[in-house]
């Protein structure tokens, strides 16, 4: 079948990161902005991107479909479509008010936020936790790798060569600070006379990254496509998933590690202030300590260690409970069959 027409309109916040490498068809690539960066503090740029954003949009035609990732490029193409007609699907991966610290603006934000949710074709969102309000066009699409992408891992897992452990921990995706990659660094140092391993990938975004990537008992891949990273959950038992609970945003966290453990039988570690993971604790498909608590997680993990059974317990639930979600591009296809 023919892939149809997909043009990338983007902001380059880094030189030649808008270059595609890792996918085996042609996107068009407008760059409207350039520059700042990330978490560079330059936040008047998203005033600009906005702009752009609206002014770019009186080049869409009618009959297209405009995916907008995050309420910065939603609301300015909304106001668009009202004008030109398109349609408007809100991919809303991070609610953006629960980045915003200023009160006033938040609360504008917010009101802004429910406008766009009730006025576009769907509002996509990986969980219902993050929102205080109800919309008729929610869509939840958890986030699930597609089948396409599992079977391309799978393959790949099966034509390499991994480090045997008696246990081993997945690190991967963004490998910063906030990500609690200081807490598995420490426990990492702690486990060292243990046959327990880590397999990691990803971009290191920090001084404790870059030390981890370094360890004996670590198997760091690098930054490497999508279905590399999900090929390394074929040799985990257990992914790690912590998030710095200082920051709002981090509290609802909806990891796409989630859906991709639990599609290939892999118990989930997660610190119990992440709210959307009450549910996996729930169904026993994930251990959760308090953020802080290094020496619990560590006794944990030595005493699963030592009891294969029950890691293999966990994981098969997980991989239960994984049977019944349906996949990423099922989901999608479902959205655009609605009209």
């Amino acid at each position: 079948m023919q892939c149809p027409k997909i043009t990338h309109v983007a902001w380059e916040r880094l030189p030649r990161e808008g270059k595609e490498h890792l996918i085996d068809f042609e996107i068009e690539k407008k760059i409207i902005l350039e520059g700042g960066g990330y978490g560079s503090g330059r936040r008047y740029l998203y005033l600009l991107w906005m702009i752009r954003v609206f002014f770019f949009s009186f080049t869409i035609k009618k009959s297209e479909i405009v995916w907008a990732l995050g309420f910065e490029s939603a609301f300015p193409l909304l106001l668009a479509s009202k004008i030109k007609g398109f349609k408007l699907c809100f991919d809303d991966a991070d609610r953006f008010s629960m980045l915003v610290k200023n009160k006033t603006l938040r609360f504008l934000i917010q009101k802004l936020e429910v406008f766009t949710s009730h006025n576009v074709f769907k509002h996509i969102i990986p969980s219902v936790e993050r929102y205080n309000f109800k919309s008729n066009t929610f869509c939840l699409v958890n986030n699930i790798p597609s089948k396409d992408a599992l079977k391309k891992a799978k393959n790949i897992y099966d034509h390499k060569i991994w480090k045997e452990f008696k246990m081993t921990i997945n690190i991967n995706g963004w490998l910063s600070k906030s990500r609690g990659i200081g807490i598995i660094l420490e426990i990492c140092d702690r486990l060292r006379e243990e046959d327990i391993g880590f397999v990691m990938a990803g971009k290191l975004d920090c001084e404790e990254a870059i030390l981890l990537s370094k360890k004996e008992n670590v198997q760091y891949l690098g930054q490497i496509s999508n279905e590399e990273a999900l090929a390394t959950y074929f040799t985990s038992d257990f992914v790690f998933t912590y998030y710095d609970p200082s920051s709002e945003i981090n509290r609802y966290a909806a990891s796409n590690k989630w859906g991709d453990a639990l599609k290939t039988g892999v118990a989930i570690i997660v610190n119990k202030e992440v709210v959307s993971s009450k549910k996996l604790l729930e169904k026993k498909v994930a251990i959760g300590f308090n953020y802080n608590d290094i020496e619990g997680l560590v006794s944990e993990i030595i005493s699963l260690s030592s009891n294969r059974s029950h890691i293999s317990t966990i994981k098969n639930r997980a991989f239960e409970l994984g049977k019944n979600l349906p996949y990423f591009d099922d989901n999608i296809k479902k959205i655009f069959s609605l009209g």
